[in-house]
């Protein structure tokens, strides 16, 4: 066990431009985000609830996605997570669960949202967070924290998003965690096409560019690429309708440390 832990951390220690801000506290859309290379704060459904709120606000019925990803296909860096959301004539409410890592290094978010629509091409929405970290025979340490999203519809076809995580950049621990600032805009080419793009800047790291691409093949059938630039990861994905379930398959490649596979599925109630 303790030679697990070691390998664990020289790994890390290794490699912290590649991981950078891919723990269990990032904003990612399950296995449909990151075949968009997470492209995805104009998200207007139950996948927002991961990573920009302010989309959940046009749901009209109650919707939730799970997924789990394999960074890197080690079982130490594993990511699990479920956001489920429900629309109420007050406005939208979610929660968020999230677990990362390990048996002797895990972290955990705890997410609940209220978004809710100002106009039809306005939203905005909320999330308070509570984080916690344990390291096997050290302990825990916990934070609350939150974050603010924003959606608004450009043109007809044009949306803006909006989000930023921990503006007040809570500790924990004796570490601080990092405010981190995504603005994006999502393209509606057609019913068949949309094109994406996002940046992420976290005030400890470099900006970080995303551009993804979703298409409608044929039938219930969807494939999805794109890009991340901050670590450079090639990202694709596929998408099958299933009545009233979508199932996802994704995943991200680098070049040097290879493949991280996620699938997910995503419910959505009827009227």
């Amino acid at each position: 066990m303790h030679k697990r832990f070691i390998y664990w951390i020289l790994f890390c220690s290794l490699i912290p431009v590649f991981l950078s801000g891919q723990n269990g506290f990032s904003q990612y859309a399950g296995a449909r985000g990151i075949g968009l290379a997470n492209a995805n704060l104009g998200f207007r459904d139950v996948y927002a609830g991961f990573n920009n709120q302010a989309g959940l606000a046009f749901l009209e019925n109650f919707g939730a996605v799970g997924y789990i990803e394999n960074r890197f296909q080690l079982e130490e860096l594993k990511l699990a997570a479920l956001t489920v959301a429900q629309p109420t004539e007050f406005g939208t409410f979610g929660m968020t669960l999230q677990y990362y890592g390990f048996d002797l290094y895990n972290e955990q978010k705890v997410g609940l949202s209220y978004s809710r629509q100002l106009f039809d091409n306005l939203a905005i929405g909320a999330q308070f967070d509570f984080l916690n970290t344990r390291i096997s025979e050290y302990g825990n340490a916990s934070a609350l924290t939150f974050e603010l999203g924003l959606q608004y519809r450009i043109v007809e076809k044009l949306w803006a998003g909006v989000h930023i995580f921990n503006p007040i950049r809570a500790e924990l621990g004796q570490s601080t965690l990092p405010s981190v600032l995504q603005f994006g805009l999502n393209y509606e080419v057609s019913l068949s096409l949309i094109i994406s793009g996002s940046l992420e800047k976290n005030a400890e790291l470099a900006t970080n560019y995303r551009f993804g691409l979703e298409y409608f093949l044929w039938q219930k059938v969807f494939f999805r690429t794109g890009i991340n630039t901050e670590p450079s990861l090639i990202n694709f994905g596929l998408g099958y309708d299933v009545g009233q379930v979508q199932i996802n398959v994704a995943a991200s490649f680098h070049q040097v440390l290879g493949f991280s596979p996620a699938i997910g599925l995503r419910f959505v109630g009827k009227d």
